[in-house]
């Protein structure tokens, strides 16, 4: 009677080691694939948001320019505020009480940054046409940066502790409110921005009276450049480079 040989083998170690190789190249074009999402998720999600301020700001803008408080004969400011903005607001502060829980949420008042009021800046806008190619001091006459311009209702420079450089974007209701944790999608704490505000140099289709081939510039119209932050370093001279940029054009009332 014939006896059946089992002949059944086990895999060797070259072919172990093939598939822990092939293993190892797919989990890790797997994680890079996962990482890179996530990358774009965020950045996707810091656009959408800053994209989010700039409507905002703009409808705020075309509202303030549209509005102005006559200080004098041909000497006109503007008001302007965003909600949830603060000019004194400490990033530090707002961590240290709510999220290190360093203290309790009821010893920081519910008014951190100032009120609406104390974050309302008053400017005034450029009446000298912009040029690109003017630098230094000269070219301040031709920008109204706020909030560095920022102005008292009386026209006069507003004073504060420590320099405005951007505006400071509280944290939404929910972290204040204390429900921190899978409810706002934007972990981001903080953003800032400023604002640049110059004449146009668009022109209208009339021609100037005087002839020349000239046309007559658009007094009225001025370009409003929003630069939006996170994570800006307010000690030293650290150049903050904004993530976000946008141009859009208003027409001021004079």
């Amino acid at each position: 009677m014939a006896h059946r040989t089992n002949r059944r083998k086990g895999f060797t170690l070259t072919e172990i080691l093939v598939a822990l190789a092939i293993f190892a190249l797919g989990g890790t074009a797997i994680m890079a694939l996962f990482i890179t999402n996530v990358r774009l998720s965020r950045q996707a999600m810091d656009y959408t948001r800053a994209a989010e301020f700039t409507r905002n700001i703009r409808s705020l803008m075309t509202q303030s320019l549209s509005r102005p408080i006559n200080l004098g004969d041909n000497d006109n400011v503007y008001a302007f505020y965003y909600p949830e903005s603060s000019l004194t607001f400490i990033p530090d502060e707002y961590r240290d009480h709510y999220e290190t829980g360093q203290t309790g949420r009821d010893a920081l008042e519910d008014n951190i940054g100032g009120t609406p009021v104390s974050n309302t800046i008053f400017f005034r806008i450029p009446k000298v046409m912009f040029d690109a190619n003017v630098t230094g001091d000269a070219r301040k006459n031709m920008m109204t940066e706020i909030p560095r311009d920022a102005l008292n209702s009386s026209g006069g420079t507003m004073n504060f502790d420590r320099e405005p450089r951007v505006f400071r974007l509280l944290p939404d209701h929910l972290r204040r409110a204390g429900a921190r944790d899978g409810l706002d999608p934007d972990d981001r704490m903080f953003y800032q921005f400023d604002i640049g505000i110059r004449r146009s140099v668009q022109r209208s289709s009339v021609p100037v009276a005087k002839g020349g081939g000239g046309k007559q510039p658009l007094d009225d119209l001025y370009v409003v450049h929003v630069k939006i932050y996170k994570g800006f370093q307010f000690e030293g001279d650290v150049l903050n480079d904004p993530y976000f940029e946008w141009d859009f054009y208003v027409n001021a009332a004079h």
